[in-house]
């Protein structure tokens, strides 16, 4: 009796797309292309932006394969920061960076069972905070960009988004603490 063999690994696979193996990309496209279009999706808020994002992060894999750096990280974290990528470079190019609900935080908190409870407990501490607040979060940490172009976006003094930012931050902080108000 012929034992299964082993599903190749995302990092085999990667380097077997960077020599061009066509085979190997529909094997990493079948496994990574449901959670990528799920994540687009969920940032994305719309259904064919997610799709047109799923198609340039997985074209942009078989590009860049070569690139990929398991050093770095893990290849899911490669293609949700590609994604989030994507999707910065179509808002900014739409004027609309600011549209970014809590988009780095599977970087942070990885794609594991205990990540997506992560990044749920997080949303949920950063639903709590007052909405002026929560918007400024959400451009300057979320939306890569800079303070001052957070605070020209919200026509705001940078003082005062620094204020905002660190009063919702503590508010984060404290709902997020062992024991705070859950």
């Amino acid at each position: 009796m012929e034992r299964p063999r082993a599903k190749p690994d995302d990092v085999s696979l990667l380097a077997r797309i960077a020599a061009g193996d066509l085979d190997s990309f529909h094997s990493f496209y079948r496994r990574h292309a449901g959670r990528v279009h799920a994540y687009a999706r969920q940032l994305a808020r719309g259904h064919e932006l997610a799709e047109d994002v799923t198609q340039e992060v997985f074209v942009a894999v078989w590009a860049k394969a070569g690139s990929f750096r398991p050093d770095r990280g893990d290849a899911a974290g490669w293609l949700f920061t590609m994604t989030r990528n994507k999707l910065i470079d179509h808002w900014r190019k739409q004027g609309a960076g600011a549209e970014l609900d809590g988009l780095a935080l599977h970087e942070v908190a990885g794609f594991g069972e205990n990540g997506m409870d992560l990044l749920l407990t997080v949303r949920q501490a950063l639903s709590r905070v007052q909405p002026e607040q929560r918007r400024a979060i959400e451009l300057a940490y979320f939306g890569g960009l800079t303070y001052e172009e957070t605070a020209e976006r919200l026509e705001l003094p940078v003082g005062t988004l620094k204020s905002r930012i660190r009063s919702g931050l503590k508010v984060m902080r404290n709902l997020l603490q062992p024991g705070g108000p859950g």
